[in-house]
């Protein structure tokens, strides 16, 4: 009886102590409120900054393409920038299907992809 209880609390502990601290979504960027319509801004907060930001651990993404920086350049780099995203958007590089293996729910709807296409090639969403 002693040895049941004993594994039971053991059990119990091992959980508590083991348990995994929960994931926290980054926030927002301040930068992206006064640069990108809001609905775009929507989908970026969502779906894309959590990998493309200066604090993100995936050191491959925030390389690829950092939100703060991009509302930071000037005109003709964010320009050449704007086209990349278009470009590996097109191309249906993004979000990577490694990534998405893991997380589903970071793919793009077609309602989210063609926002991103719209603003990206400088064209109003109809």
């Amino acid at each position: 009886m002693k040895r049941l209880l004993f594994i039971t609390c053991a059990a119990l502990c091992g959980l508590l102590f083991f348990q995994g601290k929960p994931t926290e979504k980054p926030a927002p960027s301040p930068y992206l409120d006064a640069e990108l319509p809001a609905e775009v801004k929507a989908v970026v907060d969502q779906k894309c900054y959590g990998c493309h930001n200066v604090n993100s651990k995936n050191e491959k993404g925030k390389a690829k393409l950092d939100w703060d920086a991009l509302t930071k350049m000037k005109k003709a780099k964010r320009m050449a920038a704007m086209d990349e995203i278009n470009e590996v958007l097109t191309e249906g590089e993004m979000p990577p299907k490694k990534f998405l293996e893991n997380k589903p729910e970071g793919a793009l709807t077609e309602a989210e992809l063609a926002t991103l296409l719209a603003w990206s090639s400088g064209k109003k969403k109809k």
